[in-house]
């Protein structure tokens, strides 16, 4: 007795050509596999999500453009931030901002209820002008916009990727890129979090200025070296008499009054000039681009400005001026401020000096 063999069943080939939604998945997850490695070595998290997008439009055709956008989560404007993709002219130029037609959707859903919309398709003919000129002017005709959870408080983002198939994300499914938005989400929480300790770092925590671990970073936009280049000045301020304020008033009302003194004189620069809490009652000015004739007025200006002070007690303040001298790097500038703050408080406190 002979048994006949059931034959297996093969699935029929794909026509040359055709769209293979398997296939398609398949080669995005394996060449996101293959990149890992030198994408994260030694490079930054946005450089990382940008490597990552770049890479997804590189291995599909049909991806025109993904990019993403992370900030406070109550944000009313949404502007792509990194972007990758043959049609990166349309991210440049977009804007999304919160009104009746956008409130309600995908970009601002995705971002207020941290769930994925279900991918919609765009044409010439879409209420929303940004999508007729996405599907008008680079083909696009499928999007989605997945949340970007952030474990940072009150900050979130979206990740967004267009393809010029009807109904691609349908057919190749959302769980790679769902999983890509996590992935996002962790490294956008620790670039956040590394600002927010660098910023603590670099500011004082009772007046909100720049400390002097500062100086640095202070010293790269105010360093020249070319006679050619602008001269910029330094002015270092020390509140008169401020032992006597904290043993008469207690240290409580000292702490008002440095918070007084800086926002008066935040409120008096320019934007651009850098205000640093030195240390105690005393404060630094950085003035980029202004020599010192005009260092003496913008210092007077800051002198009339902290004596008309009165609450939480009257205050008076002695300032010393120098200009930057070409290839003189700010610390030395700072010695010199200095001596004519001396010479300042010595000279009988409550004016502006430089030395010759």
């Amino acid at each position: 007795m002979f048994l006949l063999k059931k034959k297996p069943v093969v699935a029929p080939a794909t026509p040359t050509g055709a769209f293979d939604p398997q296939r398609e998945r398949s080669a995005i997850a394996e060449m996101l596999l293959k990149r890992s490695a030198q994408l994260i070595l030694g490079r930054s998290e946005l450089e990382i999500i940008r490597g990552i997008c770049q890479a997804i439009v590189d291995i599909t055709p049909h991806v025109r453009l993904a990019w993403t956008w992370f900030g406070p989560s109550d944000t009313e404007t949404i502007r792509p931030q990194v972007f990758a993709g043959p049609a990166s002219a349309y991210a440049e130029n977009l804007t999304i901002e919160r009104n009746l037609l956008t409130r309600n959707g995908p970009a601002f859903s995705a971002l207020q209820s941290g769930t994925t919309a279900e991918p919609f398709t765009v044409s010439q003919f879409s209420l929303f002008g940004p999508w007729r000129e996405a599907a008008r002017q680079h083909g696009i005709h499928h999007v989605v916009a997945l949340p970007i959870n952030s474990a940072f408080n009150g900050y979130s983002g979206i990740f967004v990727l267009y393809a010029d198939r009807d109904g691609y994300f349908d057919e190749v499914g959302l769980s790679l890129f769902a999983t890509l938005a996590e992935l996002f989400g962790s490294l956008m929480t620790v670039a956040a979090e590394r600002n927010e300790l660098q910023r603590a770092a670099y500011h004082d925590a009772l007046t909100g200025l720049l400390n002097r671990h500062a100086l640095d970073l202070i010293d790269r936009r105010v360093y020249r070296s070319s006679l050619f280049e602008p001269a910029s000045s330094l002015l270092m301020l020390d509140l008169d008499r401020f032992k006597s304020i904290n043993d008469q008033h207690g240290h409580a009302v000292g702490d008002l009054a440095l918070q007084a003194v800086s926002r008066t004189l935040q409120d008096a620069l320019r934007r651009g000039d850098e205000v640093v809490r030195w240390g105690g009652e005393e404060f630094m000015v950085c003035l980029p681009q202004t020599p010192l004739a005009d260092a003496l007025v913008v210092a007077e200006k800051l002198r009339k400005s902290v004596g008309a002070i009165t609450d939480p007690v009257p205050l008076s303040v002695s300032i010393g001026v120098c200009e930057i001298p070409c290839l003189q790097h700010l610390t030395e500038a700072v010695a010199r401020a200095d001596q004519a703050l001396l010479q300042a408080k010595a000279d009988g406190r409550n004016q502006v000096c430089v030395l010759p």
